[in-house]
């Protein structure tokens, strides 16, 4: 009788024994950065730190570039990961599996319960870092053409910017392309109307323009250095034109 209990207490050891190790392999410590898709088109980018079992990083859109926390936790091979919004609150969550290079899984909407799939791809790329010191007010100026002042804020987790010339008042978005390949940091000022001749944004505010360059773009990026915004910038607007932004003193 008792060789008929050892049996089955062999065979449950040995069970246990291989899912400890298994679960052990699949909450191995890493801090990886991955890119990917959420849904077939949006392109997105991953920082994700695993101690223990404990998830912690951020991810952000690429055409948008602003992080978005995420926390979360690995059990027996699962990956749940919350996405916070600028107050801590839960956003969204993720879940998924990780395997040796990548994430397979679905992100969803705590709010409106949309769902999508989320496909990642660890990246030995590095993350640009956004300036710390980005939020104030800056002079932007084109030798002898424009004067111009911009300041730059931050509300519910999204950047913006009012810029102010001697002619006219715009404000709009601001966003961040963030090059993993040339680990910089382009800042885009959403909605500025450029007019060449005149030097940016001095078209007067009935819409006469000097030029006719009413279809160069909307869009002003800003490459900025890796780690903060201390030196002077460039502003690429089009082939033909840019600005230098400093820091006012």
């Amino acid at each position: 009788m008792m060789k008929n209990y050892f049996a089955p207490l062999l065979l449950i050891s040995l069970f246990l024994s291989i899912n400890s190790v298994l679960a052990s392999k699949e909450t191995q410590n890493f801090n990886t950065n991955f890119t990917g898709k959420l849904g077939s088109k949006t392109d997105v980018v991953f920082s994700l730190k695993n101690s223990n079992g404990k998830l912690s990083g951020f991810y952000f859109y690429d055409k948008i570039g602003v992080e978005i926390k995420l926390i979360g936790e690995i059990v027996n091979g699962n990956a749940t990961i919350y996405e916070l919004n600028d107050q801590n609150i839960k956003q969204a969550k993720i879940t998924g599996k990780f395997s040796k290079n990548s994430f397979n899984g679905k992100w969803e909407s705590l709010s409106s319960k949309k769902v999508f799939p989320l496909q990642l791809r660890s990246t030995s790329k590095t993350i640009p870092l956004l300036p710390k010191s980005l939020i104030g007010a800056y002079n932007v100026y084109e030798e002898s053409k424009c004067d111009l002042n911009i300041n730059i804020t931050k509300s519910k987790g999204e950047y913006f910017y009012h810029f102010k010339s001697s002619k006219r008042t715009l404000k709009g978005k601001v966003t961040f392309s963030r090059s993993l390949d040339e680990n910089l940091v382009y800042i885009n000022f959403h909605g500025i109307e450029w007019d060449e001749d005149s030097g940016d944004v001095s078209k007067d505010d009935d819409g006469a323009s000097y030029s006719g360059n009413e279809n160069l773009p909307t869009v002003a990026a800003a490459i900025v250095a890796p780690f903060a915004l201390t030196n002077s910038t460039r502003i690429l607007a089009s082939p033909s034109f840019s600005l230098a932004m400093m820091l006012k003193s």
